[in-house]
């Protein structure tokens, strides 16, 4: 299995999803959110891949702590998960890369495009924030449900299910979340790797430094999502000089469930904006 060796050597597991013939278009790399494995994009990867006229190399990774990544003692620190990124490029023999990550992975990919501006050529992010003092905290009863995901191992109910989805689509939490349940065993949710993260997240404050960001940015929210108002995605879109927002109604945090074209929706915007 290929890794990346990161900061401190830590061993960093990614894949490298090829289309069926060379193609000239700018490489994606994949970030998840908190605690979830790159197992988690589904089929997100190879539909990238093979996307009928737009195929494209894809880079999936599993952060520090989640997945086949090494799981190092925490807290972690942003600054190290987007480092992270930056091996794994390297180890995949790529140079600049489109970069999209939901939630913590699109903290994670707002500070790689700041650190690393030479390897990034657009963003994708869905459902995040850029951190205090700009960001919007979610309310108590959001919390709540963040911080039990760890010790439910897996199991559903329609309380964590908010969580993830609009009030709407609760009824279509089983058929929306049916490949959860065997990813989750694959790579469960480690308690100690997730407040790690956590951690790395309650550190990650970029919106002095969003000005930084000089490539085109796709910043998507859903209107529904409780964990990261979508507030968020305005603050940063009016921070980066080049951006696109787009808050999507009836769509929580959850967003790949609600549509699983929505990075390729998102990369045409890209597109758009490059022209």
């Amino acid at each position: 299995m290929p890794h990346a060796s990161s900061v401190g050597g830590t061993r960093i597991f990614f894949e490298v999803h090829e289309p069926d013939a060379p193609s000239e278009l700018m490489p994606v790399v994949l970030l998840q959110g908190l605690g979830l494995s790159s197992r988690f994009w589904f089929d997100i990867p190879r539909d990238l891949a093979l996307d009928h006229g737009r195929p494209r190399r894809v880079v999936t990774l599993d952060n520090r702590g989640v997945g086949r990544s090494d799981r190092p003692r925490g807290p972690y620190r942003m600054r190290d998960m987007a480092d992270d990124v930056a091996a794994v490029l390297d180890a995949a023999g790529v140079s600049r890369a489109i970069v999209a990550g939901i939630s913590l992975g699109g903290m994670i990919a707002m500070n790689f495009a700041i650190r690393h501006p030479s390897r990034i050529s657009g963003l994708v992010l869905l459902a995040t924030t850029p951190g205090l003092p700009h960001g919007r905290l979610p309310g108590p009863g959001a919390l709540a449900r963040l911080f039990a995901m760890p010790l439910l191992r897996g199991r559903r109910s329609r309380w964590a299910d908010r969580a993830l989805l609009p009030e709407g689509d609760l009824d279509r939490a089983a058929q929306l979340f049916a490949r959860w349940p065997a990813a989750l065993r694959q790579d469960p949710v480690r308690l100690g790797a997730f407040v790690s993260q956590v951690a790395a997240a309650a550190g990650h404050s970029v919106g002095f430094r969003l000005a930084k960001i000089a490539v085109p940015t796709v910043v998507l929210a859903g209107a529904d999502d409780i964990l990261i108002p979508p507030v968020n995605a305005r603050r940063i879109a009016r921070r980066i000089p080049r951006s696109y927002v787009q808050v999507l109604p009836g769509v929580a945090h959850a967003m790949p469930s609600s549509n699983p074209r929505i990075i390729q929706d998102a990369l045409e915007i890209l597109e758009r904006m490059e022209r």
